[in-house]
């Protein structure tokens, strides 16, 4: 396999780390919402909460492929 294809699963990888800084947080917010809120909604808010960290990520990826792509 050609080594420029692989995805390296370390955090010297900025997208593994980048990842690991938005969705683990809000992972955790999100359970932490669901188990001290008192609202009937604390489930819908948990996963806006990551929902809304994984569009960030995404949207993060796709700026920063796109400047990769065009750096070479």
């Amino acid at each position: 396999m050609d080594q420029t294809k692989r995805y390296e699963l370390s955090f010297r990888n900025p997208e593994v780390r980048v990842y690991a800084a938005t969705v683990i947080p809000a992972v955790l917010l999100g359970l932490l919402v669901i188990i001290f809120s008192s609202s009937d909604f604390n489930f819908m808010y948990a996963a806006l909460i990551q929902t809304i960290a994984l569009m960030s990520f995404y949207f993060w990826r796709f700026i920063y492929r796109r400047k990769e792509k065009f750096k070479k």
